[in-house]
């Protein structure tokens, strides 16, 4: 109850201050929507000239898009802040002031920054999401809607906890954020069929950066074409424990910069 309350207080104060920029807000809604706009064009363009990719038709493809849209866009509103640690928080001496409050400081580094902009993301996704259900002829009951939401809060959060790794980083080099996007970067890979690429690429997909986990495999048990997917929360406790456990390691070995 208290991180609850604590969330909602730092969510109240960072509208406020959002509020007096109303005009970046706009700006960056339009540029989200544009983005997945643009993306959604070339699928159009792309299934205009072939019939499927690795066996999946233009249905299934979009499907594949509109759920890791939604998920990515649970990560995007609520875990924004993270690509600000190095630059922000560790570089400018910010993570000093999370040190001495009296909650978890990965928590109130989270909690600091909402991106409202995610929200046109979420629009994007599940409109996909929707055209792809009817090109497909799914029929889902409640408990697949339940899971499809509980699955796509999964993504987001495993799209955090992957970057929580590289995001912490920080502690020894500073900036983190090229290496944190580069990895990053891995999960547009896992937005088609993973057998596409050479065996390489799919271990790190799989086993290394589990990207496939936020988008192709959960995809898969909602098409009928396998229950892999199912093991999304598994894994997202598993990378939790590991990258959480590099992060409370270097808060250990944290120095000032002198900031």
């Amino acid at each position: 109850m208290k991180y609850i309350s604590i969330y909602f207080y730092n969510l109240k104060a960072y509208l406020i201050a959002s509020m007096s920029y109303r005009m970046d807000f706009f700006i960056g809604l339009i540029s989200s929507l544009i983005e997945q706009i643009v993306y959604l064009i070339f699928l159009n363009v792309l299934f205009a000239n072939i019939k499927e990719i690795a066996g999946f038709n233009y249905g299934q493809m979009l499907f594949i898009y509109g759920m890791a849209t939604i998920g990515r866009s649970v990560h995007l509103i609520f875990f924004d802040n993270l690509w600000m640690f190095g630059s922000r928080y560790i570089r400018k001496g910010e993570f000093e002031r999370l040190l001495i409050m009296p909650i978890n400081p990965l928590f109130q580094l989270i909690c600091e920054r909402v991106q409202l902009q995610g929200f046109g993301t979420t629009l994007m996704g599940a409109i996909a999401t929707y055209q792809s259900y009817h090109l497909l002829g799914l029929h889902w009951n409640i408990f697949h809607l339940l899971l499809f939401v509980f699955i796509c809060i999964c993504i987001g959060l495993l799209y955090a906890t992957i970057q929580l790794g590289p995001t912490a980083l920080a502690f020894w080099i500073v900036e983190s954020f090229p290496i944190t996007m580069g990895i990053f970067s891995l999960n547009q890979m896992a937005q088609y069929p993973i057998k596409i690429y050479p065996t390489f690429i799919q271990l790190i997909l799989i086993f290394v950066f589990p990207y496939a986990f936020t988008s192709f495999f959960p995809a898969l048990y909602f098409l009928n074409l396998g229950w892999i997917g199912l093991l999304l929360p598994l894994v997202l406790l598993v990378i939790f424990t590991i990258n959480y456990a590099l992060f409370k390691y270097g808060m250990k070995k944290f120095s000032s910069v002198g900031n």
